[in-house]
């Protein structure tokens, strides 16, 4: 009977291992990862719907600074962002047809002006005639009735009263169309001192609108707009420039269906850069408006949104006029900002 070598064995029984923590750890890390990037993706796409969210515009109250009339710009003495006080003189016009009007005008006025001159001048000389005339008809009617007494009493003849009748009615005759001519004189005299009168208003009336050509701010505020420069010509209604003026406040713009209801005297949250406002939703717009092209998406159709307006509670730190303000928060709002400035940027 041979016995079989038996050789020792090589192979290494495995035995379980203990996983490192520090494994352990890269897996949590991991895990903790995924979460953060889902919430953070649940509240950009669906974040609007369940936390007030929102985009704003720091405006005032506008006011356009325009012409009433065809100009030639020839002076702006301010520029955009200087402050104005109610009145100043902001730019200098000049216009090619307030001249040929008040040239017009101030003919028509002459011309007028001589009419009525003409005409006081004919009833003055009316006046005159009429005296003699009257007289005339004095003078005839006693001749007429003492031809009629010499007829009864076979003095005069038939002829001689017919001639007497005669003398009579042109006298009469002269005297009703002279007085016929003043009547109608002073009608046309008070016409014309009417149509003088309409030919000064509307001259006072297109120069105080003209005024030299020099336009003035209609309100205190800050220059935020110059849309016209020198040498221009501009057209009535025209804008040459904006004003803001009054205390600046927030135009907000809300997202439509949400969750969540907005009320007036509600307070939110603003965000500008990395300060933090507070303030105030004074009122409700009843109606969706088109997003400010600030807030539109390149290559997307025109969203609209709910408009509020929001009273900036601090006075002392108001953002400049036309910036804009990130509204509310939700999930992660700080990253969701942060991820958008990146974007932006």
């Amino acid at each position: 009977m041979k016995l079989k070598n038996h050789r020792p064995s090589t192979r290494l029984i495995r035995e379980p291992r203990a996983i490192p923590k520090k494994r352990n750890l890269g897996r949590w890390i991991y895990v903790g990862l995924l979460v953060l990037v889902g919430l953070w993706a649940f509240d950009v796409f669906f974040g609007q719907f369940f936390f007030l969210r929102g985009n704003g515009l720091v405006i005032a109250r506008p006011y356009v600074v325009a012409s009433e009339y065809i100009g030639t710009v020839r002076d702006i003495a301010v520029r955009q962002g200087d402050r104005v006080e109610r009145g100043d003189v902001v730019a200098h016009l000049s216009s090619r047809e307030y001249d040929e009007e008040l040239a017009r005008l101030q003919f028509e006025l002459a011309t007028l002006s001589a009419d009525r001159a003409r005409m006081t001048s004919k009833i003055g000389g009316a006046r005159q005639l009429i005296e003699l005339a009257r007289k005339r008809l004095k003078s005839a009617a006693k001749f007429r009735t003492s031809m009629e007494t010499g007829l009864e009493d076979g003095v005069a003849t038939g002829t001689a009263l017919n001639t007497a009748y005669e003398r009579e009615y042109t006298a009469r005759e002269d005297l009703e169309r002279i007085t016929s001519d003043i009547t109608s004189l002073r009608a046309e005299l008070g016409a014309l001192y009417q149509q003088i009168d309409q030919r000064y208003v509307l001259i006072d009336r297109i120069e105080r609108s003209y005024d030299e050509g020099r336009l003035v701010a209609p309100a205190s505020g800050i220059i935020t707009e110059v849309s016209a420069i020198e040498s221009s010509v501009i057209r009535p209604g025209n804008p040459i420039m904006k004003i803001a003026s009054g205390k600046p406040y927030v135009l907000a713009y809300f997202e439509n269906g949400s969750l969540y209801e907005l009320e007036p005297g509600q307070e939110v949250t603003m965000h500008y850069g990395t300060k933090t406002l507070r303030g105030t939703v004074t009122s409700l717009l009843p109606v969706s408006e088109q997003l400010p092209e600030e807030f539109q998406r390149s290559f997307q159709p025109t969203s609209r949104a709910q408009i509020a307006e929001v009273k900036i509670a601090d006075d002392a730190h108001h953002p400049p006029l036309f910036a804009k303000l990130d509204i509310g928060g939700g999930l992660f709002s700080s990253v969701h900002r942060l991820f958008d400035w990146m974007l932006e940027t």
